[in-house]
């Protein structure tokens, strides 16, 4: 497949593919949330709304079961988000960390449809020991009850598994960058911690092709994820082991991942997990060994390609599957607490010039009307 140079079309459009725990939540929410902003710089968004892309990734990734969605309801989406890409006058963001680990096949059916465009890959990228700590988190917040001991082992096999193929700059890049012109090919640096807030962002708009110092969303969004302390991730690992499955997506994502996990444990302070030293030098030679080769085919890199590789932390390393037993204790309690109060508060009363009718009642104060009137179960 060949993708049409930027001196032959006027519409373009920049996969954003990745990596998973890059800071891509902080650019998706900045980019939704500021499109009068990029629109004034002909850039938009892929769909009417934010969970379109992701929608689209599902599809395209054909995860349906994962995620709790069915085929027929997500049939033509990305064909759909593809098609206004080709509509619009300027540059289109299609953005989602799902893509970055699609097989070649789904890339070659994903790239079909843009064929003809100017096809831009952008890739975001962090240093991968922070990374291993971030994508185990991550897991179990998605409801997997893996020990971090167990992750480890598997990252340190380099070999075709959930984390590498998700983390895997020169795997990703031989997906998805094949048929594109290596100025077409962009990799954004993830800065270090400690970096100021707004790197990111311009790295990134560079990287699309727009002005980022035209608006800062540094000062408005969070520039990180919610990121849970080891203790309270140990909880939310042994709630997955006693839940074995009983809550399937997408309700788990909406009760424990954001309601339990996102609200309440996040709410908690402990030291993170961080990676195993002997595990932090693997990582750092096979950082050096892919920024050699990034180099070598002639990338866009925005940032500095040192900053991917990892540095053991100072200080002594704390195993993240042997947290105190009194500390965990406590943070469970405390959750349950924060629960039952929440749980407790009083429902917020309807605004009596409003009239209940089938449609406008939400859940809850309908149950509540139905209670009143006698129509409740007993």
């Amino acid at each position: 497949m060949s993708m049409t140079g930027t001196s032959e079309a006027t519409q373009r459009v920049v996969l954003h593919v990745g990596t998973p725990k890059s800071g891509t939540t902080f650019l998706q929410r900045a980019l939704w949330r500021h499109q009068e902003e990029l629109d004034a710089l002909g850039v938009t968004c892929a769909g009417r709304r934010h969970f379109e892309m992701f929608h689209a990734a599902i599809e395209l990734r054909q995860s349906y079961t994962f995620w709790g969605r069915s085929e027929e309801e997500l049939a033509g989406t990305w064909q759909r988000l593809c098609d206004a890409a080709r509509a619009f006058p300027g540059t289109t963001i299609m953005s989602h960390e799902l893509l970055g680990a699609a097989r070649r096949e789904q890339v070659e059916q994903g790239l079909a449809a843009l064929e003809g465009l100017d096809v831009h890959l952008v890739v975001t990228a962090r240093d991968l020991a922070r990374q291993v700590s971030s994508d185990w988190q991550e897991r179990v917040k998605n409801g997997n009850p893996v020990t971090f001991e167990a992750f480890c082992a598997n990252v340190g096999l380099e070999r075709q598994n959930g984390f590498w193929r998700n983390q895997h700059l020169i795997g990703i890049f031989d997906r998805w960058a094949r048929d594109l012109p290596p100025e077409n090919v962009h990799l954004v640096v993830g800065p270090p911690p400690g970096a100021a807030p707004d790197v990111l962002w311009r790295r990134f708009g560079d990287a699309v092709g727009f002005d980022a110092s035209a608006f800062d969303p540094t000062s408005t969004e969070p520039t990180a994820n919610q990121t849970l302390g080891a203790v309270q991730v140990s909880v939310l690992r042994r709630l997955n082991e006693v839940l074995d499955g009983r809550i399937q997506q997408p309700a788990y994502s909406k009760v424990v991942k954001r309601q339990f996990a996102q609200s309440v444990l996040a709410g908690q302070r402990s030291a993170p997990a961080q990676c195993p030293p002997e595990l932090v030098d693997r990582l750092a030679e096979i950082a050096t060994r892919q920024n050699r080769r990034i180099t070598k085919r002639g990338y866009q890199v925005h940032g500095d390609l040192t900053e991917l590789v990892p540095v053991s932390d100072e200080g002594p390393w704390i195993d993240p599957d042997a947290v105190d037993a009194g500390e965990e204790t406590a943070a469970a309690i405390a959750a349950i607490a924060e629960l039952l109060v929440e749980r407790a508060a009083p429902e917020p009363e309807p605004d009596p010039g409003l009239v209940p009718t089938a449609r406008r009642v939400g859940g809850r104060l309908r149950r509540r009307l139905a209670r009143t009137s006698g129509g409740g179960a007993s």
